[in-house]
């Protein structure tokens, strides 16, 4: 697999070099000194000392590298959100259908430690006292960067990370979620202080991809990741859901609510890359579009489907998804519908709408998510989300009380479709309905969420497993020798292999917190719904 992947680092290579010392006599200070070089004062002076390490952290949250994309999220959480399917067989079972390739697991992992984790500690090791309002950054993308992990895999070495101890021991996923709010509030707080005593200063706008060095958007972010962090402990922590909810929603600095807020790793300019889906998608013909969403939006009559796919080959005219977890034992599938990116596409880390559906969810559950009725706040998403696509929302979209999700027809293999009264059919419409049960109407909330943050398949995964919603279909074929569930699905990943040799205390620790065995059919600390 050939990657084309461009970077121009000239600005920010300096920042994360050492300075060489000056002479040792004051004398020979001037003598010694290059005029050409950046002194270690002046890298200070500029933030270079700490600011390289920002734009790394950036574009690792989701890696432009497309091999490493489509092993760090492509061929697990792209495809168990019901969002993608593989046309590929892979040469026999793989993760697609629930036995769990040891090479495939590790990457999403992996690439956190050594990026995010890595560079928070450096940028806290070497901030001057006067610079933390680039701690408080390092701790918001190491927020970002590792709660995508810890949805993955539960348990992790986080408040230990970096004591070099042997047999580094893992934290519960509660312990780690417990820690993620105490960062966001000293991130916030120190941001807020920051933006308050300075005005308009934009100090890290060099170094940052995603918001042009804006502290506002950041703080709007970080408001809206909390929101999203605390709706995931719904069910597990109800209390503390609540608490930290209502916190993100009453801060006056704001969510993110506008398409302009919305997160996307930059590309053009001194950061160039080829969109990964793209590459993976249109280049090696390895991920297509999934059934599910054929389903949902086919029975919609959603014309987000043509933005988000191509048509198909095979079946022209349609757009047409692969079933998750079927046989394929050759090219048969190769001419369903591909995922429709474009190769300066930016990678998308979170949309504006996300922040109304929490907002929906949370005042379902008579909580203070601001001004606003969970209708309200729904509506406001789904119009949001249309926006955000560039797609004009069809007349009468939100008022449709009867459309559902379509049956499906796999046109190669009739035994993997699913009919008309199947159970495994999203069987939800788009309207509100002040008449319907909480299930009811969070199905909704969840399933607009579900359409709008495509191709985002991390988080689409992580609410269904912690809702049960959109309803998706099972695999049909499941080599996972009955470690997984067909119905509800895979809940995890297991810890990677290079972690079990390399630590394997540390990951014994793991396993102890995670409360179950180490394979893809044990339920994260948070999830937890009785429904589900």
């Amino acid at each position: 697999m050939k990657t084309i992947f461009k970077k121009n680092r000239l600005l920010w290579m300096g920042a994360v070099c050492l300075l060489l010392a000056s002479a040792c006599t004051k004398e020979f200070k001037a003598f010694n000194t290059n005029p050409s070089t950046v002194t270690q004062s002046q890298a200070q002076g500029d933030f270079q000392y700490i600011g390289g390490f920002f734009p790394d952290m950036e574009e690792n949250i989701f890696s432009p590298v497309d091999y490493i994309y489509q092993l760090q999220q492509s061929l697990n959480a792209d495809v168990y959100s019901g969002y993608m399917m593989s046309a590929d067989a892979f040469g026999g079972p793989n993760n697609t259908n629930y036995f769990m390739v040891q090479g495939w697991n590790t990457t999403t992992f992996d690439q956190a430690y050594s990026h995010a984790m890595h560079d928070w500690s450096q940028v806290k090791l070497k901030a001057r006292p006067q610079d933390q309002h680039f701690v408080a950054m390092a701790l918001i993308l190491k927020v970002e960067s590792m709660h995508r992990v810890t949805d993955v895999y539960g348990p992790l070495p986080y408040s230990t990370y970096g004591t070099n101890a042997f047999g580094v021991s893992y934290d519960s996923q509660q312990a780690v979620y417990t820690r993620f709010f105490s960062e966001l509030d000293t991130a916030i707080s120190t941001l807020t202080a920051y933006v308050k005593a300075n005005p308009g200063a934009t100090p890290f706008k060099p170094y940052d991809l995603i918001y042009n060095g804006s502290y506002p958007q950041w703080l709007k972010f970080a408001n809206s990741l909390r929101l999203r962090l605390a709706m995931r402990l719904a069910y597990a922590d109800p209390a503390t859901a609540q608490k930290e909810a209502e916190k993100a929603c009453a801060d006056p600095n704001g969510l993110l609510s506008t398409t302009s807020d919305g997160a996307f790793l930059s590309n053009g300019g001194l950061f160039t890359y080829q969109n990964p889906i793209w590459n993976i998608t249109n280049a090696y013909g390895d991920i297509s579009m999934g059934a599910p969403m054929e389903s949902i939006l086919e029975g919609y009559n959603d014309p987000r489907i043509t933005n988000y796919f191509l048509p198909s080959t095979a079946v022209p005219g349609q757009e047409k998804g692969i079933r998750n977890g079927i046989a394929i034992s050759g090219a048969e599938y190769a001419g369903y519908s591909l995922i429709n990116d474009a190769a300066s596409t930016p990678i998308q880390i979170m949309v504006a709408s996300e922040s109304d559906f929490l907002r929906a969810e949370g005042a379902l559950r008579g909580w203070n998510m601001g001004s606003g009725t969970a209708q309200s706040f729904y509506e406001a998403g789904v119009t949001l989300a249309f926006q955000e696509k560039g797609v004009t929302m069809p007349a009468g979209y939100l008022t449709n009380s009867t459309a559902t999700a379509a049956p499906y027809v796999d046109t190669q293999n009739a035994t993997n479709s699913v009919p008309a009264g199947s159970p495994y059919l999203n069987n939800i419409p788009v309207a509100w309905s002040a008449t319907a049960t909480f299930e009811q109407n969070l199905q909704r909330i969840i399933t607009q969420k579900w359409i709008a943050m495509f191709p985002d398949g991390e988080e689409a995964w992580a609410e269904y497993r912690r809702t049960g919603y959109p309803i998706l279909f099972p695999v049909v074929v499941n080599n996972s020798g009955g470690t997984i569930p067909t119905i509800p699905g895979i809940r995890r990943l297991p810890f990677p292999s290079d972690e079990v040799t390399n630590d394997a205390k540390g990951v014994a620790s793991g396993i102890s917190e995670l409360g179950g065995p180490d394979n893809g059919g044990t339920k994260l600390w948070w999830d937890k719904n009785p429904n589900h």
